[in-house]
């Protein structure tokens, strides 16, 4: 109980100075000591990983514009390309390791919760992958991403109310992946829609802390669908359009 409470105040610690890695490192040490994680603990975990990747996602991102913006063969072309690589391995190594982590130690859970937080942060996990696998053959990382958020998606919609926050977040994730990476443009607005729906007739069956996580979730489906719906009418009017 020590050494547990010890690496968690150090992933405390970490977290409030922005050191991610030290933060993963903290909390895949308390993952591995064998017990349940809490409610804070769980989200812990999440924040140091989400933190992490989402810096290298970031990067890859920006490799990628400077990549695509370079005109023709060259040296800068080919040094940016090089880097991308580089990052894409490390993005592998912390979305496999998170995932791994998630298989051996903390999916097999007797909590509905936990299983679904879990199941989603695989989903998410392969998702990331999925981000620049889409030129490649891997069709493990797209069905993987796919099998775990519909899990997940299944079992709140057995086991929680329309507006739970949880609910809510992997809505937001599970149609982000049907619309960015399956392209099923229609799926994700169509599930983005029927949450909307029910979750804003459930607010009002909510405590006032979970009820402002809702909101908040509920404008970022809002948003997103506001942006797909204009995204989807210039595809459709492009398309009409005589070549």
């Amino acid at each position: 109980m020590e050494e547990r409470r010890a690496l968690l105040e150090k992933a405390k610690i970490a977290e409030e100075a922005g050191r991610w890695e030290d933060m993963v490192d903290f909390m895949k040490s308390v993952v591995k000591l064998g017990r349940e994680l809490s409610v804070e603990e769980r989200n812990l975990l999440a924040n140091a990983y989400k933190n992490n990747v989402g810096a290298k996602r970031a990067a890859w991102r920006i490799i990628m514009s400077i990549e695509q913006n370079i005109e023709g063969a060259n040296r800068r072309k080919d040094i940016s390309r090089e880097y991308r690589a580089k990052i894409e391995e490390e993005l592998k190594v912390s979305c496999n390791e998170i995932i791994e982590l998630i298989d051996k130690h903390l999916i097999n859970t007797i909590d509905t919760e936990n299983q679904i937080f879990y199941l989603k942060m695989k989903g998410d996990y392969y998702r990331y992958l999925a981000e620049f696998c889409r030129d490649t053959s891997n069709d493990y990382v797209f069905e993987s991403a796919k099998i775990a958020y519909a899990e997940a998606y299944e079992l709140c919609r057995e086991n929680l109310s329309p507006g739970h926050p949880l609910r809510l977040g992997l809505t937001l994730n599970f149609s982000v992946f049907h619309y960015e990476i399956l392209e099923a443009w229609e799926t994700a607005c169509d599930m983005v829609k029927e949450s909307l729906a029910a979750g804003e007739d459930d607010l009002r069956n909510l405590t006032q802390s979970a009820r402002n996580d809702t909101a908040v979730l509920l404008q970022l489906l809002q948003d997103n669908l506001k942006i797909w719906s204009v995204e989807m009418d210039s595809q459709n009017m492009s398309s009409k359009t005589p070549q």
